[in-house]
């Protein structure tokens, strides 16, 4: 497992376990310094150095550890402290404060990210936990809202910009790894329950389990198990539609997750699984109110087995595979309008080799294979159930990839370049390459960043196309970083992103088909900006987002009338201000703020081509949680919080012109939540 000598700690890299997938996905791999060959015990040095650096991060943007500002990616860190004090409850409250991220709502009550004025939902952003994809197969989606439990989570890294070269053909945008209370760290015990209160309704309910142990009698054996049951609902609001309908989301918009993880580990030799499901109900499918809410559920299954050998000191290869299965959108009541019922499946395998040719010159490359299936589990014909391509009721794909990286830290420049090849067998190839500089000047540091990148279609999206293919994206950043003095930072960001040939879905409504084509071009340009203080007070954190449609826009499905300088459902700006305040040694406060700018929503258009234009007027989103530690006994938290504390009423608007009227969402809730966590005491050795 790569413990150090003392059998009770594990290595940076398993610390920072999880944080990619894939051949270029590394999170959980150790890596070869791009510096000079280090002795075991300047090695530890380093490592212990890294460890106690807030700015260290994983390979979740290359192959090499770097620190933050080095990273050859605009990347933004959230550890666990951050995420505990600021009473954050799912992974929208973290993304909410991330620059460049808002929300949309989709079909079935579904809410998704939206990444610099871009809707992200159906393969665009990549969600990665402890290393295993989890956007699903069939459209390549993810499921934001009380999803996974935050109190599992050791540290979130997000890649504001592509990361297909590293990753493949789901990142096209942005990635979101999350590393969780793996099989790092020592022995301990974990319990966690929440109760949040809506003002009509439950808000959530929660209970969670986790335990790790270090066999001390074998050294490098180690294992954890972790369980997570919870109920809870999207809103108590109510929804209305754009034909004038209404309905109340209290009890009819269910967010029920279940979360198990478990994995053993021998030094570098690892097992790891991961079971979720999301029991789901919403009172609107496509774009109106339903009679009665409908049901949906996801359930997905991740098993990762990956080892690592190295045959000398400058070389090392990593194996891994993986297994996936799944069921998306799912309606398994063949009596039900909205009755879908498909299982996806991926067999994936992939090698990794690393070679530190020169003190300052890394080489990595590596292959990645991957087996995909589709089918139909129940009939076809009835609901939203079709075969797929027509008339199949199982589809099978192969997607075989190729990648490298050179990465050289010279006294000029570090200099980053990679470059990944794929070929689908039912869509073709893909080449992208990446080139990224970076350079420090004492206490300024900067970026120049050129990225092509791609989405590859998912099961349906082949399913449903018309002769589709990987869209395809370019995008160059500039990010300039400055440290003001101790615990100050400040950053901005500039960035150009331009999509060509975006996947695009359309129905017609006079044939009643639906179907997956490449349209026109998309694009946005804006900047970023992040401010950080830390201080043995707390710490603070300023944000500003400016995004607005750049270069081509001509996809009439994302354009807004009348407005040609903005998105639809996505803010043009957006204002972050979140903050945690040591009143005691043991007690904090933590207020956040979130200020969106106007937003649009686009309905359906009406039999002479007309679409009403909603407008949302900005709103104001404030948060305080309250944290108290080691109550009457070591490892005992208190907290509580309170949302939406001025009743804003929040909602997401369709990022496209679906018909689909803006949801509910961040009502406001009351909050308690109890942790424990038990670790037994060692004597130093």
């Amino acid at each position: 497992m790569g413990f150090t000598r003392h059998g009770r700690r594990v290595c940076v890299w398993l610390a920072l376990m999880g944080a990619g997938t894939g051949f270029a996905q590394t999170a959980q791999e150790p890596t070869l310094d791009p510096g000079p060959p280090e002795t075991p015990s300047a090695q530890e040095q380093r490592e212990a150095q890294l460890e106690d650096e807030p700015e260290v991060h994983s390979q979740v943007a290359s192959f090499a550890i770097t620190r933050l500002h080095d990273s050859p990616a605009v990347v933004t860190a959230i550890t666990a402290d951050e995420i505990k004090a600021s009473g954050a409850r799912d992974l929208m409250d973290v993304l909410l404060n991330v620059p460049g991220f808002f929300f949309g709502v989709d079909v079935q009550g579904t809410v998704g990210p939206g990444f610099r004025g871009l809707w992200g939902q159906e393969g665009k952003v990549l969600l990665i936990i402890d290393g295993k994809e989890i956007n699903e197969q069939l459209y390549s989606t993810m499921q934001l809202g009380h999803e996974f439990p935050v109190e599992l989570i050791e540290r979130i890294e997000v890649v504001r910009g592509p990361g297909s070269v590293i990753y493949g053909g789901n990142a096209e945008l942005a990635v979101i790894n999350v590393i969780t209370r793996g099989i790092q760290g020592s022995t301990d015990a974990l319990v966690v329950g929440t109760y949040g209160q809506l003002t009509d309704g439950l808000g959530r309910r929660s209970l969670t389990l986790s335990g790790r142990k270090v066999f001390e009698s074998v050294p490098g054996l180690s294992a954890f198990a972790s369980a997570s049951l919870g109920q809870g609902q999207r809103s108590d609001a109510v929804f209305d539609d754009f034909y004038g309908d209404s309905a109340s989301m209290n009890g009819a918009s269910a967010m029920d997750p279940t979360v198990v993880q478990a994995g053993v580990g021998y030094r570098d030799l690892q097992l790891s699984i991961l079971y979720q499901r999301q029991d789901t109900t919403s009172v609107v499918s496509v774009d109106e109110v339903l009679p009665a809410p409908a049901s949906t559920d996801f359930e997905s299954f991740h098993a990762e087995l990956s080892d690592r050998f190295r045959p000398t000191d400058r070389i090392e290869i990593i194996p891994r595979l993986n297994l996936t299965l799944g069921e998306s959108y799912r309606d398994s009541d063949e009596d039900s309008e909205f009755f879908y019922d498909k299982r996806y499946r991926r067999i994936r395998g992939r090698a990794l080799a690393r070679w530190a040719a020169f003190d300052f010159l890394q080489l990595t490359g590596g292959v990645d294979l991957a087996f995909d299936q589709g089918q139909l589990r129940g009939p076809a014909g009835i609901g939203l159930q079709e075969p797929f391509n027509g008339d199949e009721d199982v589809v099978s794909y192969r997607n075989v990839a190729a990648f490298m990286e050179v990465y050289s830290d010279n006294p000029i420049a570090t200099v980053v370049a990679g470059a990944r090849f794929e070929d689908h067998s039912a869509f073709g190839s893909s080449f992208v390459p990446r080139l990224v500089l970076l350079k420090s000047f004492g206490p300024v540091s900067g970026k120049a960043l050129y990225s092509r990148a791609f989405r590859a279609p998912g099961i349906e999206n082949i399913s449903l196309g018309d002769d589709v293919r990987p869209e395809r994206t370019t995008v160059y950043e500039l990010e300039a970083s400055l440290r003001l003095g101790e615990g100050q930072t400040l950053s901005a960001n500039a960035f150009d992103v331009g999509v060509t040939d975006p996947i695009i879905y359309s129905y017609d409504p006079v044939t009643a088909s639906e179907a997956y084509r490449n349209l026109g071009r998309l694009g946005s340009r804006g900047i970023e900006l992040d401010y950080r203080v830390r201080g043995t007070w707390g710490r603070a954190q300023a944000g500003y987002s400016f995004y607005r449609p750049g270069g081509r826009n001509d996809v009439e499905d994302y354009l807004v009338p009348g407005q040609p300088q903005a998105f639809t459902g996505l803010p043009t700006h957006k204002v972050t201000l979140t903050g945690t305040a040591k009143v005691l040694p043991w007690l904090s406060v933590s207020p956040t703020a979130v200020l969106v700018g106007q937003r649009f929503a686009v309905g359906a258009p009406d039999e002479e081509g007309v679409s009403e234009v909603q407008t949302l007027q900005p709103r104001l989103l404030l948060n305080l949680f309250v944290r108290a530690e080691n109550v009457g006994t070591k490892g005992l938290e208190i907290g509580a919080g309170v949302y939406n504390i001025l009743g804003s009423d929040f909602r997401v608007a369709q990022p496209y012109n679906g018909g689909h009227a803006p949801l509910p969402v961040f009502s406001r809730e009351f909050l308690v939540k109890l942790t424990y966590l038990f670790e037994p005491s060692y004597d130093d050795e």
